[in-house]
């Protein structure tokens, strides 16, 4: 080692730097030639004597600052205390904050966002209104020198409280199953908070995604709260009675099935004398049913409690339940209409009270009739009162000259809507009417002009 020191030595003497140098540089360097290794040694002894006399003195400091650091909240239990609330959460004005610590030399490195901690103490506001509240800042590596912001605008408010109901909706739902929120746990919430923020609030929505389950199931939901728009209200500075709630949801299949409408089984007894059903009907057709697989298997159709037709004498609508009630989980609708059509019997009754109108006749044609029926078939009352007044019939003689004739009547099925009439034929003679002047000069007459009755 000592060789390679004196080479060292050796080559800088003779070396272009050191001949070309001022005197006072070469007495220099030829100063610290002169036992280098005892020299190389002090420096590295002063080195690490600099270093322990730093991390020993805490004297020498030097100053850090810490960004972008993310505060606390604390005292909102004696906010409480104190019948306050802030009206709006600090949390977005806590998230970028800046502290510069002065911390000993040997900790500078140690100094960091993991122990530097921001609080925003609220304990000490005692009144409602907009207030500035100073931030504090604490660290374990030397001391706080500076906080920006160093205070926070805040709006504080009276506490209030009020309990509002939990609606629980579900989502997910499947193509042939029934879906129902038997529970939910708590069904009511207590809210408390700034008087503003409380009072805007009207319910509380658990939302439970039964997607891809069949089977019942019981799960715990976060909610949040809702106002009158359906606006959801922020939950940071609410103290709510529990952060979720429990959301019980029945699950069952399910299907449509028709509503027998067999008359046997729809309605009893017997309608007034002369009238009876002439048609049932019922409303809605089919149900859907939520029940057991095995029970759903076993229905072909649904029987319903049978309505009542005794004495009636007119159509009607009544009310009715499906049975085996107690067996389905859930019905679409448990009652029906029952839409009963209550006619008059029909009946067919021989009528001889025809009147006959002949159309088309000549002018020089009179004609006569033998008497003819009709049978009549409809209402009991309606064929009764034909009975009596009688029926109107039309014979066409269009073209019809002299000679007798078995001819169709023709019936008007508007004037006799709701009835079916079958005539007779009638059996018509047609007269010529018409004389020439007579012998004696008296003049001929032209029956055809009159009547038959005349």
């Amino acid at each position: 080692m000592k060789n390679k020191l004196i080479g060292l030595r050796e080559k800088l003497f003779a070396s272009s730097f050191y001949r070309n140098s001022p005197r006072p540089v070469r007495w220099i360097i030829g100063s610290l030639s002169n036992n280098l290794g005892y020299k190389l040694l002090s420096l590295l002894l002063a080195i690490l004597l600099w270093n322990y006399v730093i991390a020993t003195n805490t004297s020498i400091t030097r100053t850090k600052a810490i960004y972008n650091l993310t505060g606390t909240v604390s005292g909102l239990s004696t906010l409480s205390e104190n019948k306050l609330a802030l009206s709006e959460s600090p949390e977005e004005a806590l998230s970028d904050i800046t502290v510069t610590v002065e911390t000993p030399q040997a900790d500078y490195s140690r100094v960091s966002s993991d122990n530097v901690q921001v609080a925003l103490d609220l304990s000490n506001v005692r009144a409602t209104g907009t207030q500035e509240v100073p931030l504090r800042a604490t660290t374990s590596y030397g001391r706080v020198r500076s906080i920006s912001p160093e205070t926070l605008t805040l709006t504080f408010e009276k506490l209030d409280s009020r309990n509002v109901a939990v609606n629980s909706v579900i989502e997910g739902q499947a193509d042939g199953y029934w879906y129902n929120v038997s529970r939910s746990n708590p069904s009511i919430l207590t809210i408390s908070g700034a008087a503003s923020v409380v009072q805007s609030i009207t319910s509380a929505r658990v939302v439970a995604d039964v997607r891809g389950m069949t089977d019942s199931t019981v799960t715990a939901r976060p909610y949040v709260l809702l106002d009158a728009a359906g606006k959801i209200i922020p939950q940071d500075m609410l103290n709510c009675s529990t952060s979720s709630i429990s959301v019980s949801v029945d699950i069952y299949p399910c299907r449509d099935i028709p509503v027998s409408n067999d008359r046997e089984s729809v309605i009893t007894g017997t309608p007034a004398e002369g009238y009876e059903v002439q048609s049932v009907t019922i409303q809605p057709q089919s149900i859907q049913v939520a029940a057991e697989q095995d029970l759903l298997d076993s229905l072909d159709q649904l029987v319903i409690e049978p309505v009542s037709v005794e004495g009636a004498s007119q159509s009607f609508s009544a009310k009715s339940t499906v049975t085996q009630l107690s067996d389905f989980k859930n019905v679409s609708s448990e009652q029906v209409y029952v839409n009963v059509a209550i006619v008059e019997e029909q009946v067919t009754d021989y009528v001889d009270n025809v009147r006959v109108i002949f159309t088309g006749k000549a002018e020089n044609l009179i004609a006569s009739y033998d008497q003819l029926g009709v049978e009549v078939t409809g209402p009991r009352s309606g064929v009764a009162r034909l009975a009596e007044e009688g029926v109107t019939v039309t014979v066409d003689l269009t073209g019809l000259g002299e000679g007798y004739y078995i001819l169709s009547p023709q019936i008007d099925g508007q004037a006799y809507e709701g009835f079916t009439i079958m005539s007779e034929a009638a059996s018509v003679t047609l007269t010529d009417i018409t004389y020439d002047e007579s012998a004696d000069g008296e003049e001929a007459i032209d029956y055809g002009a009159l009547t038959e009755d005349e």
